[in-house]
């Protein structure tokens, strides 16, 4: 045990490999690097699939997610229930079940089990696409815009309309234009829920507290129970969450051209934005009695208001100018290019990823496109220098070692144990895509644990078959090296090389490595290793 926990250690201690001389990547090199940024880990024979195929047209075909064969995903997901209901379907489900007469009981459990039910469906949904789909790019993007425009679902109604959000909002927009993205997260109940814009409204003016007032007198209320009641109503007016979010999180960028001011406004602007979940839709209603009419300039521009749906007309104008911003550019551009390349964006792909995003009104397509061709894509200094998170680590993991699983919810379970379950960040800011926030001690000797006992196969409901060590080679040795070429192929640092071979001399002098049970306990061990090595942390 004393050799794993060096591995932990230098999995905790490594950022990487030592610096290595800036000479261009070798073209296998270039393919280990696009397979460890585009997709969730290399399964076994992708590379040579990739390498006989060419790189770039392979690259070509992931940026067509759309002509690309599902298999059988489609048959896989035609047992979820909830996917394919709108959140009004979903309310309604919901509200029977708190309608229901029977035991009080019973419909606690009723309705836990619909929340329980939600909660696991999108989270089993996201990791068995991650799993399988052939369009591994695609997927890669849908988690990285599943975490810009976060939501969480252990808040409200959002637990039952995230299923509609990833499947219209998240899935449907991920590779289109950021214009009608950036609208349909806003129309959304589950965005407009997480971020309380559902409850923005107004000030109530002094007349309609008095009627407040008048109407709990005539209920039998006291003048200071009445009172009360209209000061409750004046606190619930307007609410910035969504506003600051909206400019901060979704476009600009923190403190990147507005004011607080700016926020108010934008605030002001959104009233009325709201849910109904009476109408057979998608939840989203406005609400032109919440609706603050006063005039309103954001970013020194005034904004254009109308006779009738003055709201709408007034959020639709700062969507589409946030959209449209330069800064909205470069914020996008930075993050993609810090998610696909290195945590320290470099300028020059920056600027070229902004570039087409304004050139190409946002296409978010043309924006990953530019990136991936970019010269600088393949400098060496962005090899092997992103760090993976637990869906990630989870993901690649099971696919490296083809690894048989019961059912994608233990994949989520797993994913959510490690630190990051899945629609389940409180701060809309979503997790953290720096080496920084998931290189920890407790966080790695979590990593370390599963990667062991899902070797020994001691994770429930995943098992590493029997045809992954088919024909591997007996001699201790060569087996250590065919099974680094399987899990690790960009191969190890000297460091974790000699560990490992250390491990494997020591099973060998104490005639643990003779028999084939012997054999196949040191495989399970090396592999184990392998998974838990700060290499295969790395992206």
């Amino acid at each position: 045990m004393r050799v794993l926990f060096v591995v932990v250690a230098l999995s905790v201690l490594a950022t990487g490999l030592a610096a290595q001389e800036l000479r261009p990547l070798t073209e296998d090199e270039k393919i280990l690097h696009v397979l460890s940024r585009l997709t969730f880990g290399p399964t076994p024979g992708q590379f040579g699939n990739v390498k006989g195929m060419g790189l770039d047209k392979w690259i070509e075909q992931q940026l067509e997610p759309e002509k690309l064969p599902r298999i059988d995903l489609d048959k896989k997901f035609a047992k979820y229930q909830l996917l394919g209901t709108t959140p009004f379907e979903q309310a309604e489900i919901y509200k029977k079940l708190q309608e229901d007469k029977g035991e009080e009981d019973q419909m606690m459990q009723d309705l836990g089990r619909f929340r329980r039910q939600a909660r696991a469906e999108i989270r089993a949904y996201v990791v068995e696409n991650a799993m399988g789909s052939s369009a591994q790019l695609f997927e890669v993007l849908n988690d990285f815009w599943r975490n810009h425009f976060a939501v969480d679902i252990a808040k409200d109604s959002v637990e039952y309309t995230a299923t509609h959000y990833e499947i219209h909002v998240i899935r449907k927009m991920s590779m289109g234009r950021f214009l009608p993205f950036l609208q349909a997260t806003a129309t959304h109940p589950a965005m407009l829920v997480f971020l309380d814009n559902h409850i923005s409204r107004r000030p109530p003016s002094k007349s309609e507290l008095k009627q407040i007032e008048n109407r709990y007198r005539r209920r039998g209320s006291t003048r200071e129970q009445a009172r009360e009641q209209a000061e409750i109503a004046k606190q619930r007016g307007l609410n910035e969450n969504y506003a600051r979010e909206l400019m901060e999180l979704h476009t600009l960028g923190v403190d990147n051209g507005y004011s607080q001011e700016d926020v108010e406004m934008v605030a002001r602007a959104f009233t009325g934005w709201s849910t109904d979940f009476g109408a057979d839709g998608t939840g989203f209603m406005y609400k032109d009695g919440m609706h603050d009419p006063s005039r309103k300039a954001v970013m020194g521009r005034s904004i254009p208001r109308g006779r009738r749906e003055t709201g709408m007309i007034e959020g639709k104008t700062i969507i589409g100018r946030l959209a449209k911003h330069k800064n909205t550019a470069n914020f996008i551009a930075t993050k993609l290019v810090r998610y696909l390349v290195n945590d320290d964006p470099p300028p020059k792909i920056v600027a070229a990823a902004a570039k087409t995003f304004k050139a190409k009104k946002g296409d978010i397509r043309e924006v990953v496109r530019t990136i991936l061709k970019h010269p600088e894509f393949f400098d060496r200094r962005h090899f092997k220098a992103k760090f993976k998170n637990p869906l990630e680590f989870v993901t690649s993991a099971l696919r490296a070692t083809e690894a048989d699983v019961s059912a994608p919810k233990v994949i989520a379970d797993a994913v959510a144990r490690l630190g990051m379950p899945i629609y389940g960040c409180e701060d809309p800011t979503g997790w953290d895509d720096t080496a920084e926030a998931w290189r920890d001690p407790g966080v790695m000797a979590l990593r370390w644990r599963f990667a062991l006992n899902l070797a020994r196969g001691k994770v429930r409901g995943m098992k590493i078959g029997e045809r992954f060590y088919y024909q591997l080679p007996e001699d201790p040795l060569d087996l250590m090296d065919s099974l680094i070429k399987k899990v690790v192929p960009q191969g190890l640092g000297s460091n974790t090389y000699a560990v490992l071979e250390r491990a494997v001399f020591k099973r060998v002098q104490e005639g643990l490595a003779e028999s084939e049970r012997g054999r196949k306990e040191l495989a399970r061990t090396i592999v184990g290793v392998l998974l838990g090595s700060p290499e295969f942390q790395q992206q």
